[in-house]
C-alpha cells in the first residue's frame, strides 16, 4: 500500500478488534440502562405526583375531621341535656328526673362549669338552681340537696335573660363576666305561649372561657392528633387552632412558629348546631370565630415531595456515573484482553518461527558435516560455530519460555484481609444461581451464624468455592441435589460442598488435585474440562495456610471441604488425624506420586 493510501487512525480504530468489542459492549450495556433510567425517572415523577395528592388529601381530611370533632364536642350539652329536659319537667321542677340527665351531661362534657334551671312555677319558683361538679359530693344526699340556689350567677344571668326575651328566640347565647372570669352562657328559653312574650322557665349552661381555651380544646385536639395516621417518609402532619385575635390556642408542635398551612377551616365557638345560628340571639352579631390550620411544618407540599425523591435522583445519578465508568473500565479491560489474546497468538507464532529457524540451521549444518561435504577445515569450523551459536540462541529462547511459564504458574501474591467466609459463600451461590436453575439443581445451604472472620483473599476464596460447586454440577450425574455448609470446627472454619453424583474411587482421590487430571466415568469417558479446577483450589488453600480434603465413594457422591485457619488459634491441623492414601481423604503429593 502506498503512502497516500495508508489508512488513517480512524480506520485503524474501526478495524481494531479490541476497540470494536469495547464499543459493542458499551452499546449493549448503555442502551438498556438508558431505557431503565428513563422509566425510573418517570416513575419517580409519578411518585411525586401521587405523594402530593396523598399529602393534600390527608391534610384536608384531617382539617375536616378536627373541625367536626370540636363542633360535636361543643354541642354535646345542648343535645344531651338542654334538649332532653322538656318544659313539662321544669314547670314545676322534677328534680329527681332532671338529676341523672345533668350528672351524665357533666361526665360527657367536662368543659361545662355548671348547668342551671329556673322556673316561675312550683315550690322552687324564682330560684336560680345550679348543678355542678360539687353536686352530690356528700354521700346520702338526694336530688333536692344536689341542686343549690346560686344567687351569684342568678343575679347576673337572670336579668340578662329577661332582657333577651324581647328577641323572641328559643336559644340565647352570650358572654358574661362573673367573679372576675369570663363565661360562655347558653340558655334554652321556655315561653308561656307560641308568641314568646313571657318567659316561664330556663335550662342553661355556663362554660369557663379561659379553661375551654387553654385546657379542654387543646386536650381534645391532642388526643385526636395522636390517632392521625402520619405519612411514612414525610414530615408529620401538624395542626394549630388560632383565636380571632391571632393568639394560638393549640399547636401539635408548639416549638414551631413558621408553619405553612395547607388547609384552613373556621368554626364558631357555639354550643349548639351551627345550622341554628339564625334562630339564636345574639350570636349572629357576637359569635367568636376560631381558625384551624393543618400543614407539614414550614415547607410546601411540592417542596416536601421533591425532597423525598431527591436522594433517589442523586443515587440514580451516582449509579449512572458509576455504571458509565464501569462500562468504560470493563470495555477497556475487554479491549486489552483481546489485544493480549492477539499478542499471545502472535507470541506463539513468533516462538514457533524462532524455534524452527535455529533448529533448521542446526539440522542443515549437522547433516552437511555428517555427509562429509565440507572440503576444508576452516569451513567445518565455521559450521561448528554456526551450530554452537544457534544452539545457544535456542537455549536462551527455551529459558525465556520457561521463565514465562514460571511466572504464569508461580506463587500467587494473595491479598490477605479479614473476610466473612459465610458472606463469600452466599455471594458465590447467588452468582451461580443461573447455572443451578439451568441444571434443575436444588442447593441446600447451612451457614452457621456468628462465624469468625478469617484472613483470606476474597477473590481467590470465591474462586475456590466456585470451582467446587462447578465440579459438583459437572459430576452429579442424574442427581440434582447439592449441599453447602459453613461452620466452625476446632481451630478451623470449614466450608464443604457435597454432591450425590458419580463419586471418586480411593485410588483416584490421590490424583484429582494434579493439574490437567480429570475423573473418568465408567462409560463414555469423563466430562469436558482442563482439569485445573481442583489444582487451583489446592494451590489457593495452601496459600491461605489451610488445606482441602475430599471424602467420596463411587456412585455415592463426594464431599470437598476447605479448612481455613482461624486467627489467634494454633490449631492449623485438622481435629482428626490426616488420612492415609487408602482412606477417603487426600494424601500428600509424594503419596499421590507413589499411588500413580
Amino acid at each position: 500500500m502506498s503512502e497516500g493510501t495508508r489508512p488513517g487512525p480512524g480506520w485503524q480504530l474501526i478495524h481494531d478488534r479490541g476497540m470494536r468489542l469495547a464499543l459493542g459492549l458499551a452499546i449493549v450495556v448503555a442502551i438498556p440502562m438508558a431505557v431503565l433510567f428513563y422509566f425510573q425517572f418517570r416513575s419517580l415523577n409519578d411518585i411525586e405526583k401521587t405523594s402530593a395528592v396523598v399529602l393534600r388529601q390527608l391534610s384536608s381530611d384531617t382539617a375536616d375531621s378536627l373541625t367536626e370533632t370540636v363542633e360535636a364536642y361543643l354541642k354535646r350539652p345542648y343535645l344531651n341535656v338542654l334538649l332532653r329536659v322538656p318544659q313539662a319537667r321544669i314547670e314545676p321542677l322534677d328534680l329527681a328526673w332532671i338529676d341523672p340527665i345533668m350528672n351524665e351531661g357533666l361526665q360527657e362534657s367536662p368543659f361545662v362549669t355548671s348547668f342551671f334551671v329556673w322556673t316561675e312555677r312550683g315550690p322552687h319558683a324564682n330560684q336560680w338552681l345550679a348543678y355542678d361538679r360539687t353536686s352530690g359530693s356528700v354521700p346520702g344526699t338526694g336530688p333536692e340537696q344536689r341542686f343549690r340556689n346560686d344567687t351569684v350567677f342568678g343575679a347576673k344571668l337572670l336579668p340578662r335573660l329577661h332582657q333577651l326575651v324581647t328577641q323572641r328566640r328559643a336559644i340565647v347565647a352570650f358572654t358574661e363576666e362573673i367573679n372576675g372570669r369570663n363565661y360562655y352562657v347558653q340558655a334554652q328559653l321556655r315561653f308561656e305561649s307560641f308568641a314568646r312574650e313571657r318567659m316561664t322557665s330556663v335550662v342553661a349552661i355556663a362554660v369557663d372561657a379561659e379553661r375551654l381555651r387553654h385546657e379542654f380544646i387543646p386536650a381534645l385536639l391532642r388526643d385526636r392528633m395522636a390517632n392521625v395516621q402520619q405519612p411514612v417518609g414525610f414530615p408529620s402532619l401538624e395542626a394549630a387552632v388560632l383565636a380571632e385575635d391571632g393568639s394560638r390556642i393549640f399547636a401539635s408542635n408548639p416549638a414551631r412558629a413558621d408553619d405553612m398551612p395547607v388547609d384552613e377551616r373556621s368554626f364558631a365557638v357555639i354550643f349548639f348546631d351551627k345550622e341554628l345560628l339564625a334562630f339564636a340571639a345574639p350570636y349572629e352579631q357576637q359569635r367568636e370565630i376560631w381558625g384551624l390550620r393543618t400543614g407539614y411544618g414550614p415547607h410546601a407540599i411540592a417542596e416536601i415531595v421533591s425532597a423525598s425523591t431527591r436522594p433517589q435522583m442523586a443515587l440514580m445519578f451516582v449509579l449512572a456515573v458509576a455504571m458509565a465508568l464501569g462500562v468504560f473500565l470493563v470495555a477497556g479491560a475487554a479491549a486489552r484482553e483481546v489485544r493480549v489474546a492477539e499478542l499471545k497468538s502472535n507470541f506463539v507464532a513468533s516462538v514457533s518461527h524462532d524455534l524452527k529457524t535455529p533448529l533448521a540451521l542446526i539440522q542443515l549444518f549437522a547433516e552437511t558435516l555428517e555427509l562429509g561435504r565440507v572440503r576444508t577445515p576452516e569451513r567445518a569450523q565455521e559450521y561448528y560455530r554456526i551450530i554452537n551459536g544457534e544452539s545457544k540462541k535456542l537455549t536462551r529462547l527455551i529459558e525465556n519460555i520457561l521463565d514465562f511459564s514460571r511466572m504464569e504458574a508461580g506463587l500467587r501474591p494473595y491479598r490477605m484481609e479479614p473476610a466473612d467466609v459465610g458472606e463469600l459463600v452466599a455471594k458465590v451461590l447467588a452468582r451461580m444461581e443461573t447455572q443451578f436453575s439451568q441444571g434443575n439443581f436444588t442447593v441446600h445451604t447451612e451457614i452457621a451464624p456468628g462465624l469468625p472472620r478469617v484472613m483470606a483473599d476474597e477473590g481467590a476464596t470465591e474462586q475456590a468455592i466456585e470451582n467446587l460447586l462447578a465440579n459438583a454440577i459437572k459430576y452429579s450425574g442424574d442427581a440434582r441435589q447439592i449441599e453447602v455448609r459453613a461452620r466452625q470446627a476446632g481451630g478451623h472454619l470449614e466450608v464443604s460442598v457435597t454432591d450425590h453424583g458419580i463419586g471418586i474411587s480411593r485410588r483416584e482421590q490421590a490424583r484429582i488435585f494434579r493439574k490437567f487430571y480429570r475423573v473418568q466415568r465408567e462409560l463414555g469417558g469423563g466430562p469436558q474440562g482442563t482439569g485445573l479446577g481442583l489444582a487451583i483450589v489446592d494451590h489457593t488453600m495452601r496459600g491461605h495456610g489451610g488445606y482441602v480434603r475430599v471424602a467420596s465413594e463411587p456412585h455415592q457422591g463426594s464431599t470437598f471441604t476447605l479448612y481455613f485457619p482461624i486467627p489467634g488459634e494454633n490449631a492449623f491441623e485438622p481435629t482428626f488425624a490426616a488420612p492415609a492414601i487408602d482412606d477417603a481423604g487426600r494424601g500428600s503429593d509424594e503419596a499421590a506420586r507413589q499411588a500413580s
